[in-house]
């Protein structure tokens, strides 16, 4: 399944997960003035997938993000059910629409497209070893960024692995593509470190193919 269909389901899940929520509507506790209720974990669990999603999807600091954060900050009450649903559903129309495209992705995405592009010529020359070390620095700046944009801490001197394991963990991708960066990080450790004998140049194609379709697929 492509990205973009995975998005467009999520989005279409947590809009009918909203209406359920909603559903379960129901007036305040007698002797209590106020907004009528919600079912309360279920309201505290649509709200924290809906924040991830708006946060993944477009940064902390867009204008969907910060306005779900003020406007949904009492879970179990309807008034703030209906404020979420409608920034859910606001982002949804522009996103069905084409029209959020970020352009901070963009201009990272063609930034690495360029050094990948820098690398592949260097592969074409015949100097595999260094078109290692120059995507084996993309791929750690890409991890870099997109521990940032799913909110996974890093340190100063955040390590390839480290960032690898975490962002497995917290879901950014599956296992299979741990695996492939496992490998990917063991390449270009091997190269910085002047291994020259233990690749060959057909790993490093394999390599630059790879670390694309990775910018690509979480980048884009």
């Amino acid at each position: 399944m492509k990205r973009t269909e995975i998005i467009d389901r999520r989005f279409q899940d947590l809009l009918d997960f909203g209406n359920q929520v909603l559903s379960t509507r129901r007036p305040p506790p007698p002797n209590v003035a106020g907004d009528h209720r919600v079912d309360l974990e279920q309201s505290q669990q649509w709200s924290t997938s809906t924040g991830q999603l708006l946060r993944s999807l477009y940064g902390q600091d867009s204008e969907y993000y910060q306005q779900f954060q003020e406007g949904f900050q009492h879970p179990g009450y309807q008034s703030d059910m209906v404020r979420g649903m409608a920034v859910l559903k606001a982002a949804w129309n522009d996103h069905s629409k084409g029209y959020l495209v970020e352009v901070k992705s963009l201009i990272e995405a063609e930034i690495f497209d360029d050094f990948l592009d820098q690398a592949q010529h260097l592969l074409e020359l015949g100097y595999y070893q260094a078109a290692a070390v120059l995507a084996g620095g993309i791929l750690e700046d890409s991890l870099r960024k997109l521990c940032a944009r799913k909110g996974v801490p890093v340190s100063t001197k955040p390590k390839l692995d480290q960032m690898n394991a975490d962002l497995a963990k917290n879901g950014a991708y599956n296992i299979l593509a741990q695996k492939r960066i496992t490998w990917l990080a063991d390449l270009r450790n091997k190269a910085a470190h002047g291994e020259w004998t233990e690749f060959s140049s057909a790993d490093v194609d394999t390599m630059l193919r790879q670390v694309r379709d990775f910018v690509t697929d979480n980048l884009v």
